[in-house]
């Protein structure tokens, strides 16, 4: 295992002794994080399991706490917050209760499809029970916020960057010298002017944004927990819906289908919502598309150009 942020696993032992009061016999270095924290399955005494998750930045876990103990307080299967601290050579960590199972991406082989469902049945029905309980604060902005705090963007549309004149995608779709990466972007740059309406119709919603196919975890084809809370977002829960789509047709494919069509059954999302879900799950998929053209993954841009296309459809609807 590597170094995070300068702190290495002796680092990282020393200071659950220091919090614990006792030291792990082994930290396990866990996969599929892509927050830029680092995620570790301690192994204590008597055969008992915690998670330790270190930050290369300070303060990244000071809402945990109490986020995951309002959820905890609305029946949701989240960890407790047991240690936190700072790391010597700079960063955050927090120490946490260890939920058993593994991320949905790595269930999916072993699902049936009623299985897939009763999980995205039961993702939908926690982000319902979220919205329904945790209003957004009076006058709350939009984006990312410990919850109960005041996000930071006044519009949704916002969280999205400033938006370039649709004029601009038209004559870039005009261009015969265009790049391919340049026409999705006009694309889904006009799927979004078509859309701003619709954003400016929202009020801040709050919603659990990283619940997509990681975070979800599953044990003997039960979810059997909810991780990752350092922030919720408010905003249009649909964000969540479409990313998700995005990261089953990217990185699981057909294994992944029954999930998708359940969540897709739930959230039942129609007109201008089935639009603004395709281009959520555009957005996610063009920056996959950037990164394969940069590294010159020729089959990987052939891939997610198909599917790119397929969902920029779904958005272009009328």
């Amino acid at each position: 295992m590597g170094e995070q942020g300068g702190n290495d696993d002796a680092a990282i032992t020393q200071r659950m002794a220091d919090v614990m009061g006792e030291r792990p016999l082994r930290l396990e270095r866990q996969a599929l994080a892509h927050s830029g924290n680092a995620v570790y399955r301690a192994h204590m005494a008597g055969g008992r399991s915690l998670a330790v998750r270190v930050s290369p930045k300070a303060q990244t876990f000071l809402h945990t706490r109490s986020n995951l103990a309002m959820l905890r307080g609305f029946g949701l299967p989240v960890q407790t917050v047991l240690a936190q601290g700072a790391m010597p050579a700079g960063g955050d960590f927090v120490v946490l209760d260890w939920l058993p199972g593994r991320d949905l991406f790595y269930a999916f082989d072993s699902l049936d499809a009623r299985q897939a469902e009763r999980i995205a049945e039961a993702v939908v029905a926690f982000q319902c029970r979220v919205a329904q309980r945790l209003p957004a604060p009076a006058q709350g902005g939009f984006g990312w916020a410990a919850v109960g705090a005041r996000a930071p963007r006044g519009r949704w549309t916002e969280i999205f960057d400033e938006p370039v004149p649709a004029a601009c995608h038209v004559a870039t779709l005009a261009r015969t010298d265009a790049t391919m990466l340049e026409r999705f972007r006009a694309r889904l740059g006009l799927v979004r002017a078509s859309l701003e309406d619709y954003f400016d119709t929202l009020h801040p919603v709050c919603f659990l944004h990283d619940l997509t196919i990681k975070n979800v975890l599953v044990d003997g084809g039960e979810l059997s927990g909810l991780i990752d809370f350092d922030t919720v977002c408010y905003g249009d829960p649909l964000l969540v819906l479409g990313t998700t789509l995005g990261h089953i047709d990217t990185m699981v494919g057909e294994r992944g289908r029954p999930y998708a069509e359940a969540l897709l059954r739930c959230w039942a999302p129609q007109g201008e919502r089935r639009r603004a879900t395709g281009f959520y799950a555009s957005l996610w998929v063009i920056g996959s598309l950037s990164v394969a053209i940069e590294q010159g993954n020729a089959a990987s841009v052939r891939f997610l150009t198909l599917v790119l296309d397929q969902m920029l459809r779904v958005a272009e609807r009328a």
